[in-house]
Parts: C-alpha cells; structure tokens; sequence
C-alpha cells in the first residue's frame, strides 16, 4: 500500500509545488522510498511501503509500447497469472502493479475487471493525454479528487488535497444528511463540497473535454449455481485467498477478533506458515466489551504467537481528537481510536502488513437484519423515497424514518434544514442497479448490495480499515474480498448464507470441527468500545460544544441531548464533523 498524488492539466499548465506539498502530508502511507511522475501533462508522486519487488521494483511503470504510464498505490495478488496472459514474461519490472499499463494497453478500462487485489490507480493516456483515476472493485484503497480551473488534483487522502489546494470549501450538506441518516457518506460525496471520491469498482477519465465514470465492475450480480457450492470449495477458495494475501517479501500479521471471520483466517493462515503466525487484537477492562477470552482460546488452538493491545477509558477521551483529524471522516462510535492503537501496536511489532476479516458478514449474510428480511410475513411500509434511494418503495435499509426526522430537528440548526431541502441523502440513487434490476433480487440480496455500498466500502474498509492502518504504516489485506471467493458467495443461494435464524451457515458449515466450537457458537459481537462522553471530562467535553455550535451547522444545545437508544450515538457524529470541519476549514 501506498500514498499517491498529483495535479493532472490538459492544458500543461501545472504548480509542480503543490504536488510536493500533498507528498509530504502522504508520507506516513509511504515511508520506504519515493516515485515521480512529470510530463507536461501530469505532475505526480508516490511515497511507496513496499511489499513486493523490493530490489527489482519500480514506478512509474508503462506498457511496452509508451502510451499508458500509470502510478498505483496496492496490492495485485495475481499478478504473476496476468503477468502470463500479458506476455510479459518474468524479467523486467518486479513490481506486482506493473501490469496496470498493460492491461490498458490490451483492454482499456475493462481489463481493470481482471485484476484480484486491492488498489488506486493513475494512468495517463500519452496519446490523448487523458488521465484515469481507479479504484478497485471494492474501494479498499482511497482515491480523492477536484476540479479547479481546468486541472484536476487528486490524492489518496481527503486532507492533503483539502488543505493543499488553495480554494475556500463548504461543507456539503446533503453528505451530512447522509451522514445522520446512513451512518455513512456514500461515495462519490465527501463531507467536503466539490472534492469526490472515486466509486469503487469505477475508473473517471479526465480530458480536455471534461470528464465521464466509468464503472467496470459492481458487487450484487447474484446467478443461481448450476451445483450446489460445497463446503469445500468454500474452504479451498478461502484459504487460497489467505496465501495470497500472506505473499510477500516481508512478514504479514492477522488481527484476531475473536469472532467466526478472523478465527477462520487465522486458522488458514496458521495451516500456511511454517513459523507461527504474528496475531493481534484490543483488549478492554470493560467485560461487556472485552473479547480477549476467545482470543486467547484461538490464539492457542493454532499456535499462533499473539499480542493484545489494552485500550482503556482514558485512550478514548485522549486520542479521539486525534484520531478523527487524521482521516476526516464522521464518526458515530469511539472503536476507531481502538482500531488506531491497533494499527500502532502491529507496527510497533514491526509488522507492515495484516489480513483481516471485513467482507464476510456483507457477502454471507452475517448481520442480525437478514434474518428479518427473510421473514416472509414482516410488514414494511413502502415510500417514495425508499425507492428513489433503493429502487424499491418498500426497502429502506437501515432507515427509521421517524429518527431520522427527529435527528434532523435535534441536529440540525434551521439555517442549515432550509438549505438542504432538495439534497436530502434519498434523492439520490445510492447502488448501482436500476429499478428493473432491483425487482429482480431478494431482500436479503439487496440488504448485502446496500450493506456493501453504504456501509462496507466507505466506512469498514475506509476510516475503519485503510485510514486506521495507514496511520502506523500499516496495510490491510482482506481475504474474504478476493474474486474466488466473492464469486462464490454471489453463487451461494439465500437459504445457506442464512439458515435458522443463523448468518454466515455456509461458512460455518464448512468451518465446522475446524475452528474452536466456542467460536462457532458465539452470537454475533460488534466491535465496540467505550462510550465518549463517560469517558471525557468536563472540560473536554465543554470544549467539544463550543466547536459544535461555532460551526453554525448544528442546533444549540445539540450535545445535551441524551444519547439515542440504538447502537448509534450521533452526538459523536457532531462532534466529530465539527473538528473535521475546523481541521479541514471548512465553512457552512
């Protein structure tokens, strides 16, 4: 993984300068050695944490023929397959990410679909001197962009293209809507207004004549298997999946959970290594919250050599400041200071790279809500704006309706109601699918696109997953995501992935006797940690209002509002909004 950068300009007018400046606020997702790329067209860099190809590796690569040029931040896990089917042959450029190019070169944009790995991509088209913004299919690596006067600036992070380019910004209104009403900002928005994010599975060509996205690939294209999957090839499609993502030329880590996801990749990649697996988890003093008992109990059963990292009630109030400053992105939950010390404590270990076990509940069906969607006599109320948002009146995701109003009157100063009516978040088509397509899926089919879309690929995988590790110089590597896999699951039909009432049957119907039974057991438990006001002082807390009702966003009095009864406290979102607003200077 990386951090990559730079100013595109058709017209060969370009500050080189400001590409320098976003590098050096890049530099913690690429310690090891830096790249550049300069044309008339093109000012870019790349701070690289290096992987693979490490003394016969380089960027920027191009295809053979010198038209494509392309910098890309990932990981390209079948690289060497590709590098066959490109002709490319063995020698040469070492680096997995030198098939980017190629596989322009051979297939345009569409030969992105090949690729099974994780990453963001930026191409320049010599010959039409355009350029491509990508990101993979998923949207685990980040990819950030604005249009300023004919230029184009780009970055794997919000703040460094926010701060560094030099035009007064807003926050954008209709993203905070989506905020207290999702739980997430779904891309291509961003809290900040008329800076985007690449979708994922998307590429957006740049010219002089404006712009176009390209979507090369989207999650939700269920078919009815001809066979029926086996539990073994569920298994041998995961532990593949595992030994691609352990492949490197240093040492890749695991976070352990505790839970069904974690525990089964764990258990693959403890089969793969010949030494002991390097495996991390947080611990909390709290019994309510702590897992480290199950941990402990996988950690032993695979012989892995375990580290648990303690985070306590004063970590939260210490570092939550810190934390959302660093990725700028809103927060309904204090876990990611958790996820933060983590990723500290993994690099502290000096590890770079851990697989994880994000994806399994969206593609297998692990959340409690499935269960309801699969009970036939359930009565949902059908709105219009459901089906403006979702394609159907009566699915609603997440949604209650009558909180989201009461949010928006409790949060919301008036100034700020007024301005967003027209923007509000279901005006907005919120999956890649059209309203024919989405007749044609169960409910539980389109709960796992929305999960996907809404909440996977910009929160767990996002300020969750890449913003977190990146913060210690750390890459996610996430085996669940691989195509093998994901291929499966889209196979797999509803009745396995939820059974009796139980998410993910398939996956533990093939993991059964191979993982602890304790672990196959145990009820689904959220990674949490602990609440943010009981664990701040009064001061901080003070100090919290006073930049929540400077922003001239929010209602007065919006943090004395007691704390809603499910498992979201929007206060935090306001609070967090507000610093990232007074971070980024952002005005209403």
């Amino acid at each position: 993984m990386c951090g990559v950068c730079g100013t595109y300009s058709p017209s060969g007018v370009i500050d080189r300068g400001l590409t320098a400046a976003m590098h050096a606020q890049l530099v913690h997702r690429g310690p090891d050695e830096t790249y550049s790329l300069n044309t008339e067209s093109i000012c870019a860099k790349l701070g690289r944490l290096g992987f693979t190809g490490l003394t016969d590796g380089w960027q920027p690569a191009e295809d053979r023929s010198g038209r494509y040029v392309a910098m890309t931040n990932g990981e390209i896990y079948n690289a060497g397959a590709l590098r066959a089917r490109l002709g490319l042959g063995a020698r040469g450029n070492g680096v997995d990410v030198c098939v980017v190019p190629e596989l322009f070169a051979r297939y345009g944009v569409e030969g992105l679909r090949l690729i099974d790995g994780q990453f963001a991509t930026v191409v320049l088209d010599r010959a039409e001197n355009a350029l491509h913004l990508a990101r993979d299919r998923f949207g685990i690596c980040p990819m950030y962009y604005t249009e300023v006067d004919s230029q184009v600036h780009f970055s794997s992070e919000l703040k460094p293209l926010v701060r560094c380019v030099d035009r007064a910004r807003k926050v954008d209104l209709g993203a905070v809507d989506q905020y207290l009403s999702l739980g997430n900002i779904v891309a291509p928005r961003t809290l900040v207004e008329g800076v985007r994010a690449v979708p994922p599975g998307c590429a957006v060509r740049f010219d002089g004549d404006g712009s176009r996205t390209v979507r090369y690939w989207r999650y939700g294209e269920f078919t009815q298997a001809s066979e029926p999957v086996t539990d073994a090839a569920l298994r041998e499609a995961l532990r593949a999946s595992v030994r691609d993502r352990l492949e490197a030329d240093v040492e890749i880590g695991a976070y352990l959970s505790g839970g069904f996801d974690s525990t089964a990749i764990v258990t693959e990649a403890a089969a793969l290594s010949a030494q002991p697996v390097r495996t991390f988890s947080v611990v909390f003093d709290d019994p309510g919250l702590d897992e480290g008992r199950f941990q402990r109990e996988v950690a032993q059963a695979v012989g892995s050599k375990h580290e648990q990292i303690v985070c306590r009630p004063e970590d939260i109030t210490a570092r939550f400041e810190e934390m959302v400053r660093h990725c700028c992105y809103p927060q309904r939950e204090t876990y990611n200071v958790a996820a933060m010390m983590l990723a500290g404590g993994v690099r502290d270990a000096g590890i770079k790279g851990v697989v994880s076990g994000e994806g399994a509940d969206e593609l297998f069906f692990g959340y409690d809500s499935y269960a309801f969607d699969g009970l036939a006599r359930s009565r949902r109320t059908s709105r219009a704006e459901n089906e403006q948002a979702w394609g159907r009146p009566d699915f609603g995701w997440e949604v209650d309706w009558d909180k989201v109003a009461r949010r928006r009157e409790g949060f919301l100063a008036p100034s700020a109601r007024e301005a967003l009516v027209g923007d509000e978040f279901w005006r907005s088509r919120l999956i890649p699918f059209a309203d024919d397509e989405v007749r044609q899926l169960s409910r539980m089919q389109l709960r796992s696109i929305a999960d996907v879309y809404v909440q996977m690929s910009g929160h767990l995988l996002g300020d969750h997953g890449d913003a977190m590790v990146m913060r210690h110089s750390v890459e996610g590597r996430y085996p669940f995501l691989a195509n093998s896999v994901v291929d499966l699951a889209l196979r797999v039909e509803d009745a396995r992935k939820m059974a009796d009432f139980e998410g993910k049957a398939c996956l533990k119907s093939a993991y059964q006797g191979r993982v602890p039974q304790s672990v196959l057991q145990r009820g689904k438990h959220g990674f949490t940690a602990y609440d943010l006001q009981s664990s701040a002082d009064a001061r901080t807390w003070n100090d919290w209002r006073a930049l929540v009702e400077a922003t001239g966003l929010f209602a007065a009095g919006c943090l004395d509002r007691p704390a809603e009864t499910d498992k979201w406290d929007f206060r935090i979102s306001a609070i967090s909004i507000a610093l990232i607003m007074d971070e980024l200077g952002l005005t209403l």
